[in-house]
Formats: C-alpha cells, structure tokens, sequence
C-alpha cells in the first residue's frame, strides 16, 4: 500500500515545483509606479509617521492591530511582507489579526532608519513565539522595511525585506528538513 501512496502523492506535489509565479519584482515595480509617497525628509511628521510603525509593530497583538492600524495605513496601502501581499487597509488589517492570532507573540523592535527621497527603510529585530514553531522558544529574525508614506503621514507601500526560510520557514516539521537539505545543496556540503 505504500508503494501505491508514493507515486500518488509524487503526483500532486511534483508539479508544484515548476508552477506559480517566478517574476515577484514585476508587482513591487507596479506597486512602487502607483505610490510613489512624499518625501518626508527628517521633520517631525517623519518621526511620528515612524513612531506609529514602531508602535504597531512592537507589540503585534491582536489588541495593538485594532487600535493602531489605521492611523498607520492609508485606505489603498500596498503590503508585501514576503509572506503575503495584501492591497487596501481592510486587506492589511484582517492579515495583521490573522497573524497576531496565530502567534503568542510578535514583536520587533527597530534598530536603525534611513531616508532617501519618499522612501523611509527601518531596519528592524523581530521576535516571533509560536506553540507550533521551534517548541515554543522564541525565533529571532532581522529584516528591513521599505516605507512610503502619504501627505497625511500614513504608510502606501510596505516593503518587507527579510529571509523566512530562515526566520520561520526552517522550523516547520516537515519543511524545515527540506529546506535545511536545500541549503546544504546550495553551498555545496
């Protein structure tokens, strides 16, 4: 019988290797056309536009989401945290719940910020407690956050840049071998 049950499964999930998108940079190019921000330079507004993204951020409980979320997104804001890609402050903040659910804890801390132009990139620690990842002990990840804010101080574009194979990905159970085997190939060990 399990001889018969591999070449079955082989057959749905093999497939899946090839298929699904390979051009990721064609939605972010789009996405960075239709909201190019304002140039928020160093001033006050700045700061607290950043402040509320620390402040979301920091504590990513469901709480925290449902009061903050709002004032940190614009109504057509575009999101993509390498996860998920989500358009539209309803989208963002159903996924920001979702999230905060499934964890015990989320919270990141931000470590550095830079200015170009419209774009603002936090650079930022994040702590992810989970009962379903790594028994439960805390996973520590380091990313950065590409931002552009609207005339009213509230994020259009999140960017995320960070690796969740490592941050998250390598500690499902049966994912996390695969990828770690995957790594291993790339380096050549």
């Amino acid at each position: 019988m399990k001889i018969l049950l591999l070449p079955f499964l082989l057959m749905f999930f093999l497939p899946g290797c090839s298929s699904g998108p390979t051009d990721f940079r064609a939605d972010y190019a789009k996405a960075l056309a239709e909201h190019p921000g304002v140039s928020l330079g160093s001033n006050e507004s700045a700061q607290r536009a950043v402040q509320r993204f620390a402040a979301l951020y920091g504590n990513l409980s469901e709480e925290n989401v449902r009061a903050r979320v709002r004032e940190t997104y614009a109504s057509d804001a575009w999101f993509n945290d390498t996860v998920a890609t989500e358009v539209g402050i309803e989208a963002v903040e159903k996924y920001l719940l979702k999230t905060a659910r499934g964890a015990e804890k989320v919270a990141a801390r931000l470590e550095d910020v830079a200015v170009s132009g419209p774009d603002v990139y936090a650079r930022w620690t994040m702590e992810i407690r989970t009962k379903n990842l790594a028994g439960g002990k805390p996973i520590i990840t380091e990313g950065v956050s590409q931002l552009r804010f609207d005339g009213e101080g509230r994020i259009i574009l999140h960017q995320d840049f960070w690796n969740p194979a490592a941050g998250i990905y390598q500690h499902l159970p049966l994912l996390g071998p695969a990828i770690r085997l995957v790594n291993r190939l790339i380096v050549g060990q």
